[in-house]
């Protein structure tokens, strides 16, 4: 199968934006709000200004950053269709077609479904609930992963105060300090606000992880038209800057931190300033990173399988299907978001989500060429006009095709009679039956299970939370 061929810059077009992301870094520089990276980028070569604390980078500091910092895992050339369950602060309510702010026992649904769901690669909780203290609710979320997921998951940390907890309540679950540096339990990711800036509270919570040596990742997320130039080619050199200076800020810890790297590049609709989620132009800009990363030598991913659309229709498809397939055939390591919903997360999108994903599974897999497949003895038995559903050969590749669970094959006249559903209400059906006949189970000790309880409850009391209730 030819895999990771799709490309939307020839090599000079590439290099022209890999060098003006140099030529921004050597004359325009980053800015790193705070004081300490001073001294660690000073110490590689950058020229630092402390009253601005923008720095800019010679060549040598970025092109040693790139010989040095490792890469998360090295690069494949195998299709993979790997996909991470959305987080938002909204769920749509199937029952009122309304958003509304999640609940824990969402979330417990939500795990339930991402472990029971074949293609969701990285399960999440799929909502910051609001029946949990705003600033505990991370460390609530990464307890009921910790205990009930029975993958890798994605919990996004914004509080720096809650990154001690959350590293703790990885300790217990690996086994120590080692033993979860060894592991792929626990990562961060490095957003810089783009143009060119690195806010404090991201510096000092990456500082904390690359202290571990735990899994890194730097995801730039311009917006043309607005935090970028409104030109493709510029916002790309910006989130190339971006990118460069997040690594070689990394190589100045003098940490073994294995790193990827991302491109969440958006669009600006400069008529109404909204942000967009599904233009083309988005696709266009995750396929032109996706080259540019894995040039620099490092796994790459994005946030495409998303949608604009605030409905299950056509729109929400096509938007999808567009950015999830380009990317996947580009060869992106990792994309999301499944179950996104515009503003919110959606169980029944999530299901429709790992539909889609398992057909891309299926078409990943290629097709066998061999002397059974090939199938010359059978074709000549059957011979000119005959039919090979009766054929033994037939019988045994019978299972050898994907089969849908949730979308329809039916006539137009079955379909009507079976009450002409609406795709929403199958993938609902589907949603319940995974949660009627599957339970959350701890995928820890009892013993894990209670210490880990222990730290959430700790920092819930540490912020004047409830554990009362949500438990």
């Amino acid at each position: 199968m030819i895999f990771r061929k799709l490309k939307v810059l020839n090599d000079d077009e590439m290099l022209k934006i890999v060098e003006g992301a140099f030529r921004i870094l050597q004359t325009t520089g980053c800015r790193f709000e705070d004081p300490a990276c001073m001294d660690e980028l000073e110490a590689i070569g950058c020229s630092v200004d402390r009253d601005s604390l923008v720095v800019k980078f010679p060549e040598d500091a970025i092109f040693d950053a790139l010989e040095s910092v490792p890469s998360v895992t090295p690069p494949d050339n195998l299709p993979k269709a790997r996909v991470a369950s959305a987080n938002k602060g909204f769920l749509l309510d199937y029952h009122t077609r309304k958003m509304r702010r999640g609940k824990t026992d969402d979330a417990r649904k939500i795990i339930t479904l991402c472990n029971n769901l074949t293609n969701i690669t990285l399960a999440s909780a799929g909502v910051v609930q609001d029946d949990v203290h705003n600033d505990a609710v991370e460390v609530f979320n990464t307890a009921l992963l910790l205990k009930y997921s029975e993958k890798l998951f994605n919990q996004w940390v914004y509080n720096t105060d809650n990154v001690p907890f959350v590293l703790e309540m990885g300790e217990i679950v690996t086994g120590g300090a080692e033993e979860l540096k060894q592991s792929s339990l626990l990562n961060y990711m490095l957003n810089p606000i783009a143009p060119l800036r690195f806010p404090p509270t991201q510096l000092k919570m990456t500082r904390l992880y690359a202290q571990r040596d735990l899994p890194l990742s730097v995801a730039s997320m311009t917006q043309t038209g607005s935090t970028a130039p409104a030109t493709m080619a510029g916002a790309l050199v910006v989130c190339t800057a971006e990118l460069l200076a997040g690594l070689a800020w990394i190589h100045s810890l003098n940490s073994k931190s294995p790193v990827g790297l991302g491109a969440l590049t958006q669009v600006c609709d400069l008529r109404t300033g909204a942000q967009l989620y599904a233009g083309p132009e988005q696709t266009i800009m995750f396929l032109g990173m996706h080259q540019i990363i894995r040039y620099l030598g490092y796994t790459s991913g994005n946030t495409s399988f998303e949608t604009d659309s605030c409905d299950f229709d056509f729109q929400n498809g096509w938007e999808k299907a567009l950015s999830g397939v380009l990317c996947w055939a580009a060869g992106f390591d990792m994309f999301g978001q499944a179950g996104f919903l515009m503003d919110g997360f959606s169980m029944e999108q999530l299901v429709l989500d790992n539909e889609a994903m398992g057909m891309l599974q299926r078409v990943g897999q290629g097709m066998v060429v061999d002397e059974d497949a090939l199938a010359f003895d059978t074709i000549k038995a059957v011979g000119p006009g005959g039919n090979f559903l009766g054929e033994r050969h037939t019988m045994l590749h019978a299972r050898d095709f994907w089969l849908p669970s949730v979308f329809s094959r039916m006539s137009f006249e079955q379909w009507q009679k079976e009450g002409a559903r609406h795709i929403i209400d199958v993938a609902h059906d589907k949603v319940e039956q995974i949660l009627a006949n599957n339970s959350l189970e701890l995928q820890v000790s009892e013993d894990q299970a209670k210490a880990i309880d222990d730290v959430a409850r700790r920092r819930l009391a540490q912020v004047g939370g409830s554990w009362e209730g949500v438990i």
